[in-house]
């Protein structure tokens, strides 16, 4: 391994674990000085050690994943430093490397592509384990939503036919099949205990006590209460400076996500996942 590429790998192992530990430990807070550093070190590792073409796809995909990055925190699918930390690592690790422990050709993948891959599976498997089976659920919220049954084992048997076609086509790994179902099971588990799920990551407060960057549960509001504060600001998922503004002193409560997956931890998940084993879809179908 070159020098310069196992100051890259150091560096984005720490710089992603320290996001991890402030999602974890700070109320799923990342200071906005740190997120803001890492792009600075971010910068000068690529300014350190790439040239030419490298150099050029480095910035490619960094400037890519900014603005799609962009959209999904306006749209308040993603929080402010999950965007910054993507564009560190898509600055740090722009293509997929060869894994540790898997021989599969990578293709050149962006390797913040593997990332997200394996940071949503994770995180998909870890969402039933925690906030059904740890968590202690919150009051008049029960269990399954029988309504929501055939919708389950329709989407587990979507699984089941999509692992028989890739196997009549393509070929799939014995691994692949247990990936898949295990995933099969964990979204079909999410989809009947929906309403659970999500009251577990909420608290309902005024918006007065809203902060910068908080993430609305618009889909646990009734429409009518939807429409009573589009009223008065443009409301959505994200709360800005404006919204709180507008609203702050609004005597109506807000379902507020304040207890929702730590994503950073995820994504140092999928970071380690995809230097292992790269990217997560070519080890399902083994190419």
């Amino acid at each position: 391994m070159l020098f310069s590429q196992e100051i890259e790998l150091g560096v984005l192992i720490l710089v992603t674990f320290i996001y991890a530990i402030f999602d974890v430990f700070n109320k799923r807070n990342v200071p906005n000085a740190f997120a803001y550093f890492t792009i600075v070190v971010g910068v000068a590792v690529v300014l350190l050690f790439s040239r030419g073409f490298v150099l050029l796809i480095t910035i490619a995909v960094a400037v890519i994943v900014g603005l799609l990055g962009y959209v999904f925190f306006r749209s308040g699918l993603l929080g402010g430093g999950d965007v910054l930390e993507f564009v560190f690592i898509a600055l740090v690790m722009p293509l997929q490397i060869e894994p540790f422990y898997s021989s599969n050709y990578q293709w050149n993948i962006p390797f913040i592509l593997s990332v997200i891959i394996a940071a949503g599976y994770t995180a998909m498997i870890f969402i039933p384990v925690y906030y059904l089976g740890i968590k202690k659920s919150p009051k008049n919220v029960g269990g399954p939503n029988t309504k929501k049954l055939r919708s389950g084992l329709l989407f587990f048997s979507a699984y089941l036919i999509f692992i028989i076609v890739m196997e009549l086509t393509y070929g799939i790994s014995l691994l692949g099949v247990a990936l898949i179902l295990l995933l099969a099971l964990a979204s079909a588990i999410v989809i009947v205990y929906e309403q659970r799920v999500y009251f577990s990551m909420v608290d309902f407060i005024y918006p007065s006590k809203l902060e910068d960057g908080d993430m609305i549960a618009t889909n646990l509001m009734d429409k009518k209460d939807i429409a009573y504060f589009k009223k008065r600001t443009a409301f959505g998922r994200l709360a800005s400076k404006k919204l709180i503004s507008d609203i702050k002193n609004v005597r109506k409560k807000l379902p507020v996500y304040r207890d929702s997956v730590p994503f950073s931890l995820f994504i140092f998940l999928g970071v380690i996942i995809s230097l292992l084993f790269g990217n997560l879809v070519l080890a399902i179908i083994g190419i």
